[in-house]
């Protein structure tokens, strides 16, 4: 995977558990928009009520599917959290780019951690 060597094979005791990796890069890849494709931010909203429900409205006024959302505790700020998405969207693609801007404006903070191939994608060799 990825040129690594598996050192160790651990099966779980429990099928419902899995681990994932995170392929970190210095540069961002491009995913062409013929491959399914995944984006992942990170964002904190604002403390006042509904901000959260706000920013995901966001994602259904552009038909964004979120596949995944996670919050965790901002460190050094008691009874705040930062949120995990993933998206099932070409980071490139105009829904996308038109959302991102939407959301840069209503939270108090936005990441693009990446986008990826959302499937395993083997390439074909033309001979």
């Amino acid at each position: 995977m990825y040129g690594l060597q598996v050192l160790e094979r651990i099966e779980a005791n429990q099928r419902q558990n899995f681990t994932r990796f995170v392929v970190l890069a210095r540069k961002a890849i491009n995913v062409s928009d013929q491959v399914p494709a995944k984006t992942t931010l990170l964002m904190a909203t604002g403390q006042q009520a509904g901000a959260l429900v706000e920013a995901l409205l966001v994602l259904r006024n552009h038909n964004l599917i979120m596949t995944r959302l996670e919050s965790r505790p901002i460190h050094g700020n008691p009874w705040e959290e930062m949120f995990y998405l993933d998206i099932q969207a070409n980071l490139e693609s105009a829904e996308m780019q038109k959302a991102l801007k939407e959301l840069g404006d209503i939270t108090r903070s936005m990441k693009v951690l990446g986008c990826y191939p959302s499937e395993n994608v083997v390439p074909v060799d033309p001979t």
